[in-house]
């Protein structure tokens, strides 16, 4: 796996004007890691040249367009804060594929997203579709603020193949609640889970699976300062004990795997 320098074809804000969260869209032209990448993997990405900040930040991919790369982020931090003023035509530094991604050998997949979790996910179901497959594209937010474009955007692109369903917790969008509120209907048809998102979502979503003995892999998020498995900074409290780590062993898990209670 080399470094690579890969130049920006463009970046844009995808959030509503004005409203928070900020999220943008950041396309990449990068064919060395898009002939490679599965959907639940991930990249180490420079934010910004020089050596403030030091390290890189983990990004999951959003997408592949040709020899494109896509990540979706919001403004969360100082690397994100950064990374938002990079313009097209520049060039950044970044690292993978890395991680273990979604086994896509599933028949009926309930996909839940909350948040931007949604950004691994939008992959995913792009390769089921392709694969042939129905997908249930189930998405939980807290408000409509900041997502409205964002949502509207995955409803056009989501297609035949994809019934995507919505629920905010202020009831703005979609179905009030949350998103663990949609899986029930979902899993009376759907024979498999693939969830990212949110830690206390996502044991809600393994608990739901395993009362229903419904295979559930969950894509966790966690620091990391090398994603290569060795500065053991993403370590995840493992079922039995011990722990993974999320860059090597994951990001993304059997949710049967995970110790819920110490995570």
């Amino acid at each position: 796996m080399a470094t690579l320098r890969a130049e920006v074809a463009s970046h844009d804000r995808v959030s509503d004007p004005g409203a928070a969260p900020e999220i943008f869209l950041l396309r990449l032209r990068a064919p060395e890691i898009t002939q490679k990448v599965r959907p639940g993997q991930f990249v180490m990405l420079k934010v910004a040249a020089g050596l403030d900040p030091l390290l890189a930040r983990p990004f999951s991919v959003h997408g592949v367009e040709g020899g494109d790369l896509l990540i979706l982020y919001r403004l969360a931090g100082k690397g994100t804060r950064l990374l938002s003023q990079v313009k097209e035509g520049q060039e950044l530094t970044l690292w993978g594929p890395l991680g273990r991604g979604f086994d896509l050998n599933v028949k009926k997949p309930v996909l839940v997203a909350g948040g931007m979790g949604l950004a691994p996910l939008r992959f995913a179901a792009a390769a089921l579709a392709k694969q042939g497959r129905e997908v249930s594209f189930l998405c939980g937010l807290p408000g409509g603020d900041g997502f409205s474009e964002l949502c509207e955007s995955l409803e056009r692109w989501a297609g035949s193949q994809v019934n995507f369903s919505l629920a905010t917790e202020d009831g703005s969008l979609g179905v009030m609640g949350l998103v663990t509120a949609l899986m029930p209907e979902a899993l009376a048809w759907g024979d498999a889970v693939l969830a990212c998102g949110p830690i206390p979502m996502l044991g809600a979503v393994a608990r739901l699976c395993a009362e229903r003995g419904v295979p559930c892999q969950v894509s966790l998020e966690a620091p990391m300062a090398c994603g290569v498995g060795a500065c053991l900074g993403c370590a995840i409290p493992a079922a039995g004990g011990g722990y993974l780590r999320a860059c090597q062993e994951g990001p993304v898990m059997d949710a049967a795997q995970v110790d819920w209670e110490r995570l």
